[in-house]
């Protein structure tokens, strides 16, 4: 574990160490990192926006993290707000949702990379969306999808509940959380919440300050693998 103070913004070489993929890996399901920002008092967004909290160190984490990635999992809820694009390269993305309704980003369904993930009776997906299908009567079976994602690096991008929903059942492997200098008061939600989750300690990993006061963690689930 390592900790490191930033003269400046923080340098790729830190940036690059922050986001080392462990080489070993779980075997029978995908390796699941959650990355997340939140202001110091615990605010998760602003004006319903995470996006608005960050600054360029946390803009080059999320890059670095979706370049080591092979899929992203998202909400779709999240990736409405977020005006979520088409994946670039070669990463697919994964969106979560408990009906077929595409029409908050009908665009972003439009690339042969983005699969919708649906319950089993859901109803049928509008014609051209790739589909997956787990679960049933308006929930998604997450730990069956995981499973079906088995040897590939899945960046996790929230929202709140869908994180809350992994983390209790123990599919997050590694949290990423960028702390921003910024008390915001609100209603704001927690960047993870819903169904308790075991309360054990996560291991530190990694971390750094940058200059404009960005903290940035990195944690393992107890038992998880860590990076050397």
């Amino acid at each position: 574990m390592r900790f490191s103070i930033e003269a400046e913004f923080a340098s790729p070489e830190c940036v690059a160490e922050h986001v080392t993929v462990p080489e070993r890996r779980p075997e029978n399901r995908a390796f699941v990192r959650l990355n997340m920002i939140a202001s110091s008092d615990g605010a998760s967004d602003v004006s319903g926006l995470s996006g608005a909290l960050g600054n360029p160190d946390d803009k080059a984490l999320f890059a670095a993290l979706r370049g080591r990635a092979d899929a992203v999992l998202v909400g779709m809820s999240t990736a409405v707000a977020e005006h979520y694009h088409a994946p670039t390269g070669d990463l697919q993305m994964f969106v979560v949702a408990p009906t077929p309704d595409i029409s908050g980003d009908p665009d972003l369904f439009a690339c042969d990379r983005v699969t919708l993930v649906l319950p089993e009776d859901a109803g049928p997906a509008p014609e051209g969306v790739r589909t997956l299908r787990s679960g049933r009567a308006r929930r998604v079976d997450l730990a069956s999808v995981v499973a079906m994602l088995a040897g590939k690096v899945v960046m996790m991008e929230g929202g709140p509940t869908l994180a809350g929903l992994m983390v209790a059942q123990g599919l997050v492997d590694e949290l990423f959380l960028t702390i921003a200098p910024r008390v915001l008061g609100g209603r704001s939600p927690r960047i993870v919440h819903g169904p308790d989750a075991d309360p054990a300690p996560w291991d530190f990993v990694h971390g750094f300050l940058d200059a404009p006061g960005y903290l940035f963690l990195r944690y393992a689930r107890p038992g998880a693998p860590a990076a050397s």
